[in-house]
């Protein structure tokens, strides 16, 4: 089954609309605000971070289940049955708070509903997109969806804090919840639109899951691309933290200086996601990887190398680092994607995929927990010094993550497609 050029340009839109309608809800998670629902509503600050791990671990249950149902029976039919679930989840989440009805209890139970909601979309969602992107166009189409959706959570972030600046009540918070409710309830409309594709074959329901994981683990194209992307998530998701506890512990700034910097990141994530599915599909993936390599390990070594700058450059100097990171970051997410829809199997897509995030996450999630247990441990000294200048234990790992970013370039050729170049980038635009 094929689209002409009228039907891609709609499914499309509706893909981006799907995203952007998603994160009015989700990007509450992110930015804080169920956090802050919860903190109103008297929730213990342990039972909150038990709450708030819901998602992450409802994820890493659910997803391969899922994913092999997706592929079994449709990945709009499971979809499709997620977005309904979170309808009601995100309905609990806002009438948590009614008189006369167990608040926290209700909110705990749409969190979970909610996080179903997202393995159940996430399962079949590459494997679903990957026949209507075509090839030519995605690394633009990838840069276009992310900017979409980063855009609306950074409004929205903005927004909801200016809200709550005014008034805080649980009131408030309903309404946002409210909208997040409204939003998914019309997210249903948008997803329903996307055409799928690729139907399941009478064949793949009866294979049963383990011998479905077996044949996907045993595709190396898959396997190679998913221990690359674990490698870099796994040096450089944890550095922008490490940079902010830096800036926050180590030269003292102000809360308003290290929410300014980690802006700049985000501003420079977006840059990269618009330029940089331009270059995918100008030069390859290839391309882009090995420049965010360089990038990252510039900006992760030049970060102790603020030392040599003065006291009244340091934050601009800061924050060109961070802008450097941000952009790469922004890059490498638009080449990850487009390189996962070109190593995808013709079978067992949605499997396939979920592999690959699990095996994402968990980099991200390690990358994160590497510096706690090297702190723990005490095997680096808390100040250092070098020309003259003292420096920190956080320098001495994002040297580390620096290093090794450089390092992992070798690992290029676990990325098997890396090599292909798209048609010139003038090419397909009218399809955007």
């Amino acid at each position: 089954m094929t689209l002409n050029q009228n039907d891609e340009k709609a499914a499309m839109r509706s893909i981006i609309w799907t995203q952007c309608l998603a994160i009015v809800a989700l990007g509450t998670v992110v930015n804080g605000t169920l956090l802050l629902y919860l903190t109103a509503l008297g929730v213990s600050a342990a039972r909150t971070m038990i709450y708030l791990a819901i998602p992450p671990l409802t994820n890493a249950l659910l997803l391969l289940p899922a994913a092999y149902l997706a592929d079994k029976y449709g990945k709009k039919r499971i979809g499709q049955t997620g977005v309904t679930i979170g309808i009601v989840g995100w309905g609990f989440v806002s009438f948590g708070p009614i008189e006369g009805a167990l608040p926290e209890l209700l909110i705990v139970v749409g969190i979970v509903l909610a996080a179903v909601c997202s393995s159940l979309i996430g399962a079949g969602w590459f494997s679903l997109l990957s026949p209507i992107i075509p090839k030519e166009i995605r690394g633009r189409f990838f840069g276009r969806l992310r900017l979409s959706f980063s855009l609306v959570s950074l409004v929205l972030a903005i927004f909801y804090a200016w809200v709550l600046s005014i008034q805080s009540s649980l009131v408030v918070y309903q309404g946002i919840y409210a909208v997040a409710t409204i939003a998914f309830v019309i997210r249903w409309f948008t997803y329903r639109r996307i055409p799928e594709l690729e139907l399941p074959s009478d064949k793949a329901r009866n294979v049963p899951f383990h011998q479905v994981l077996l044949k996907v683990v045993r595709v190396e194209s898959l396997t190679g691309f998913c221990s690359y992307i674990f490698l870099l998530g796994l040096f450089t998701a944890g550095a922008v933290a490490l940079c902010a506890m830096i800036e926050k512990r180590v030269l003292e700034f102000s809360d308003t200086q290290v929410i300014l910097l980690s802006n700049v990141t985000l501003i420079g994530s977006m840059f990269g996601m618009f330029f940089g599915g331009r270059v995918v599909d100008r030069h390859g993936t290839r391309f882009v990887f090995a420049a965010c390599h360089i990038m990252l390990a510039l900006a992760l070594i030049a970060f102790p190398l603020r030392i040599f700058v003065g006291a009244s450059s340091l934050v601009f100097y800061l924050g060109a680092l961070h802008f450097l990171l941000g952009g790469a970051f922004g890059a490498i997410g638009i080449a990850m994607t487009t390189e996962l829809l070109g190593v995808l199997p013709k079978e067992n897509k949605s499997v396939a995929a979920s592999l690959f995030i699990i095996f994402q996450t968990s980099g991200v999630a390690l990358s994160g927990l590497i510096p706690a247990w090297i702190l723990k441990l005490n095997v680096l000294t808390d100040t250092w010094e070098f020309a003259g200048s003292h420096l920190s234990a956080f320098d001495s790992i994002l040297l580390g993550y620096g290093l090794m970013t450089l390092l992992l370039v070798a690992t290029l050729g676990l990325v098997p497609t890396m090599l292909r170049k798209s048609e010139p980038a003038s090419l397909g635009l009218n399809r955007l």
